[in-house]
């Protein structure tokens, strides 16, 4: 009879894992039909039963093998998901804490200098209210420009993305609350 490496290899993996699941004599029928090779009829012998009554507790210790093999695969699934939102989340706090501790922002930068594109309405903002670096806008307090002549809802968009594409949120006190607070 020939025999293929790798089969008998997967088999006795299934039989290490059924240890743990199946009962001695579910264990020992597995053994005995995939490691050692015997026939339905010769294991039956050994238990007094008949080679359908093996076949069909063959399937059902199989499928509960099977079973256990699905959940340890789910279980590596859910832990390489699990360490790459670790993974993620360190990026993430480093990158936000790296941000707050080395804020070398240069004030003196003009707001014209941005690459951002401005809309028309909030360079007439920035105008009239005088301002011409990120230094002059972060000295507002975020609260007063709700209180500016067509600074509405797409204003403050346009100013928290500003804020958010500079990386200057650190020089604005109480960003996170305010960008979620809606205009009144």
């Amino acid at each position: 009879m020939l025999t293929n490496p790798l089969i008998d290899r997967t088999n006795r993996f299934y039989i290490e894992i059924s240890k743990k699941v199946l009962s001695e004599k579910e264990h020992d029928i597995l053994q005995k039909l995939l490691i050692e090779k015997k026939t339905l009829t010769e294991v039956g012998d050994n238990y007094g039963i008949n080679g359908e009554s093996v076949r069909r507790m063959y399937e059902r210790t199989f499928e509960k093998v099977k079973s256990v093999t699905e959940v340890l695969a789910d279980i590596d699934f859910y832990k390489e998901k699990l360490e790459q939102l670790k993974h993620d989340f360190e990026y993430e706090t480093g990158r936000i804490k790296k941000r707050r501790i080395t804020p070398d922002t240069d004030l003196n930068k003009l707001l014209y200098d941005s690459h951002f594109p401005f809309s028309k309405r909030m360079y007439n903002i920035i105008e009239s209210l005088g301002i011409s670096t990120i230094g002059e806008l972060a000295v507002i307090p975020l609260k007063d420009f709700q209180c500016l002549r067509g600074f509405k809802g797409k204003c403050k968009n346009e100013l928290i993305s500003f804020i958010e594409f500079e990386n200057i949120e650190h020089l604005f006190k109480g960003f996170s609350v305010w960008k979620t607070v809606p205009i009144k």
